[in-house]
């Protein structure tokens, strides 16, 4: 299941939050929140929010999309390596 949930974060490049990640694999955002917990502690995923230190210095923080959102958001890592 945890490959499942990286490919769908190298089909899309971008930022995925709980629910939307929920509804596509059709899990429950309880379980799947310990199945990305996981994915971060490894490395693989970074977890985006209003408090992360980049996005105190973003420009687009005012306008952004990702943290005006209540639900956790995800990101891939950019050195992902693969699952052991």
């Amino acid at each position: 299941m945890l490959k499942q949930i990286l490919a769908e974060f190298e089909q899309k490049p971008t930022t995925l939050c709980l629910d939307e990640l929920s509804q596509k694999l059709a899990i429950t955002p309880s379980a799947l929140e310990g199945m990305l917990d996981t994915l971060v502690r490894k490395g693989r995923l970074l977890e985006v929010s209003a408090t992360h230190n980049a996005c105190h210095t973003c420009p687009a923080r005012a306008g952004c999309v990702i943290i005006s959102s209540a639900a956790k958001s995800y990101l891939l890592t950019p050195l992902s390596s693969p699952l052991s």
